[in-house]
């Protein structure tokens, strides 16, 4: 295991005192003192941006505050001089880290008595401390998957891959709880109106649909009744984004069917003049850009070996390939995970924000 794939695991004795020097003593019960701590822990984060539960860990209280968002130095700063300042003791920190997801573990003791805090922040562009990955990220979209024996096939590569299923198909249903069956993150691949493609694979949402509200959650009727997904891409779009009217009806309406949870979205439009991305990034998506493969070329191993092949930095790629690209494929297979020992295969939803996307 190298050193990009470990996690990273500290311990630290605290000697701090709040802001104002003395510490003060304990004034409420211990279970006021912790949902009253929990609340101002929360309040770090926003209005709704945190839930708290509390628990036992070891015979001891552990309350939970799991938010999403960052946790800066100052954040930091701030939520051990909440601790403080309510009492709280602070014994010792751990934490482990992922490109964006913190979890930190503070042991405090209050009048006497052991009681945790555990902060578990996810969807963060910063972490304390600062945690960037080191080496190469890529995150590999198989795009267009028309059929199980598509899944299967690539699944048999051994990386970790972000599949988008296309949307409009008969089968498009079963191959979205295939993928969820397998463990893995369910995507749509989504046909949109198109300047070049009038018949496409799957149900092509035109412009029109989409401003229409009625028309536009019939098309998206499969979303209904599931368990939501993770994240969503255009499989053609040429026309439709370039309307940004139709592309913020599209990405409201996948929100409200998500029942608010998070969806990532992935700009796999080739052209130039798309607007997927932007118009993504201002509604406040997590949003990346793919360099597409065209199908069968043999250009997939080219742009792989130049990427493993940049020395001393860190950086992150997103390349899109279609299901059907067996060139794509075999070079993978040939290639692997020993193309180069500092290269991370990793999902879409998993990219590290604080390396520069190459």
């Amino acid at each position: 295991m190298n050193s990009r794939n470990k996690i990273l695991l500290t311990a630290a004795l605290f000697v701090f005192a709040p802001t104002g020097g003395v510490r003060p003593e304990p004034q409420a019960t211990l279970s006021e003192a912790i949902g009253e701590t929990a609340k101002e822990l929360e309040a770090l984060w926003g209005q709704d941006a945190c839930e708290t539960i509390v628990i036992k860990k070891k015979g001891h209280p552990l309350a939970s505050v799991a938010c999403s968002g960052s946790y800066s130095a100052a954040q930091r700063a701030r939520f051990v001089d909440i601790l403080l300042k309510n009492s709280f003791s602070v014994k010792r920190e751990t934490y482990k880290l992922r490109p964006q997801n913190g979890m930190y573990l503070y042991k405090t003791a209050y009048g006497g008595r052991t009681v945790y805090f555990k902060l578990f922040v996810r969807n963060a562009f910063d972490l304390w401390p600062k945690n960037p990955v080191q080496g190469k990220q890529i995150a590999l979209y198989v795009q267009n998957v028309r059929s199980s024996a598509d899944l299967v096939k690539w699944r048999t590569l051994g990386v970790p891959l972000t599949f988008g299923v296309t949307l409009g198909r008969g089968d498009s249903k079963e191959l979205m709880q295939q993928v969820a069956a397998y463990g893995d993150e369910v995507w749509l691949a989504i046909p949109l109106e198109d300047e070049n493609t009038e018949i496409a694979d799957g149900s092509l949402l035109t412009i029109a649909d989409a401003l229409n509200s009625e028309k536009l959650a019939e098309y998206l009727s499969i979303l209904d009744d599931d368990e939501g997904i993770t994240g969503a891409s255009p499989l053609y779009c040429s026309r439709f984004c370039k309307n940004v009217p139709a592309l913020r009806a599209l990405f409201g309406a996948l929100r409200d069917k998500n029942d608010g949870k998070e969806i990532v979205l992935l700009d796999a439009d080739p052209h130039t003049t798309s607007s997927f991305y932007e118009t993504g990034r201002i509604m406040n998506f997590r949003t990346f850009r793919a360099q597409v493969m065209p199908n069968k070329k043999n250009n997939f191993c080219s742009t792989l070996e130049n990427f493993a092949a940049l020395r001393g930095e860190n950086a992150s790629r997103v390349i899109a390939v279609d299901a059907a690209d067996d060139t794509a494929f075999r070079c993978l297979k040939k290639s692997g995970r020993s193309a180069q020992a500092d290269l991370d295969f990793v999902r879409v939803s998993t990219l590290s924000v604080t390396n520069p996307f190459k």
